[in-house]
Formats: structure tokens, C-alpha cells, sequence
């Protein structure tokens, strides 16, 4: 299974401003590139490893206490728990309550114990399996990615909207096996500095599969086709009868 070379033809194919990151949840860092001596952030590291650079998140080295547990690479102590509910309900307003906070952080489990070591990567650079393929992008992009993704399956796509990247974004994804889409929580479009008009999709490895096998049969591969083709298309599907 060559992965490496997915990111040249969904970059090219699906016109992506940003290579696909390559997540994996590991026991080690990737070859040759050891864990940084800075604290990041998830959604910091997302956005390095679309430009360009290895990040790898450890206990040590994610600096923000919300991603480290998303990520099940910590737990917070009582005391940081205290400090939290405090920023989330009284300074940033996120919930009206420490209730309405508990109940918004139980919607998916943090995957605990799994990996000690995330690597975020660019696709085409990814030395060791991803578990996951983020892309990071414009709305009509990234509804390309999700066409792709429900190309075997059909029916309904299942997302957590609620709730910062980290968690809607990867371990939503990571926990269920489901498509990820994240609208880039507030946190992250300022930590990050992600564009107003950017969103994210996480695509687990399975799904993958699926999206470069539509890929190489041309599904929607007439995305440029322009208006006016597309209401011909339209026309040509014929009248619909009253129910």
C-alpha cells in the first residue's frame, strides 16, 4: 500500500491548496525525527504538518491540556480540571455551566492508552502507516473528499460537531472509525490561525482505501464542468411527478 504516493494525486486531483497530513498513534517518534523541545498544540501541529513539518505529540510536548486528553496521551488532575472549568464557563464562555461542560465532553472517549507518541506528518512524506488523513481546505473542496468517501458505502455519514479539533477532528475519527469534520473551533483558528473559510475532514485509513479506488473509476470527475452543464445534467434527469 503505497500512501505516500495518495498525496500527488489527491493534491492534483482535487485541486487541495494543502497537502493531506498523514496522524498516526504510535509507541515511538518517526524515524529521524525525535519529538520537538517546544510545547504545540494540536491544532498547531495540524497546521505545521500541512506546510511542510514533522511534529510529534507526546506528554511532554503537546502544549495544550485539552488535546493531550483528547488524544488519550494524558489526564488532567483535579486541580487542572478546577482551572479549566473556570477558562471554558467564566473567561471564554464556551458553556453556561460545569454541567453543560461534562455533558459536552462525553460525546466520544478519549482513545487512553493507545499510543504514547502522535506523528503528524505530510502524506507524502509518511514513513509509518496513518491511522488518519486530515484535510484542511475551502467548504466546496472538502465536500469533494466527503463524495469520495461515501462512494461504496451510500447512506448517512455520521460527524461530532461539537467540541474543539482535537477531538471532533481526530479522536472522533480515531475512537468510531468515522469521518471527522471539524468547522476549526475558535481555540484553533487562533492558535493555528487557520483561515475563516478553511474546515477540516479526517479520514480514517479504511475509508481511505475506498476514496482512492473512486478516485482512480473519475467519480465527480467532472467537477470544472461549469453552470451551465451542470443544469443541462440536471435537465436531462426529466420531469418529476407530484407526490
Amino acid at each position: 500500500m503505497d500512501w505516500q504516493a495518495w498525496s500527488g494525486k489527491l493534491t492534483r486531483e482535487l485541486n487541495l491548496a494543502n497537502e493531506p497530513v498523514a496522524v498516526t498513534f504510535t509507541g515511538r517518534a518517526a524515524p529521524g525525527h525525535p519529538p520537538a523541545h517546544e510545547k504545540v498544540s494540536v491544532c498547531q501541529a495540524l497546521k505545521r504538518a500541512a506546510g511542510g513539518e514533522f511534529v510529534t505529540l507526546t506528554v511532554e510536548t503537546c502544549g495544550c491540556p485539552g488535546g493531550l486528553v483528547s488524544l488519550g496521551l494524558g489526564q488532567t488532575p483535579a486541580s487542572g480540571k478546577e482551572r479549566l472549568v473556570d477558562f471554558l464557563v467564566n473567561k471564554e464562555r464556551v458553556f453556561c455551566s460545569r454541567v453543560a461542560m461534562h455533558r459536552g465532553q462525553q460525546t466520544v472517549a478519549a482513545p487512553v492508552g493507545v499510543a504514547s507518541h502522535v506523528v503528524f506528518c505530510p502524506l507524502s512524506q509518511a514513513e509509518i502507516l496513518p491511522d488518519l488523513v486530515v484535510f484542511i481546505g475551502d467548504p466546496g473542496t472538502l465536500h469533494q473528499v466527503l463524495s469520495l468517501a461515501n462512494y461504496w458505502d451510500g447512506g448517512s455519514m455520521k460527524a461530532e460537531l461539537a467540541g474543539p479539533a482535537c477531538r471532533t477532528g481526530l479522536a472522533y475519527p480515531a475512537v468510531t472509525g468515522e469521518i471527522g469534520l471539524s468547522l476549526l473551533d475558535f481555540g484553533a483558528r487562533r492558535l493555528a490561525r487557520f483561515a475563516q473559510d478553511q474546515l477540516l475532514v479526517s479520514v480514517p485509513l479504511h475509508r481511505m482505501i475506498g476514496v482512492m479506488e473512486a478516485l482512480e473509476r473519475g467519480v465527480g470527475g467532472e467537477r470544472d464542468a461549469g453552470l451551465q452543464a451542470a443544469e443541462r445534467q440536471i435537465d436531462e434527469l426529466g420531469r418529476v411527478d407530484a407526490v
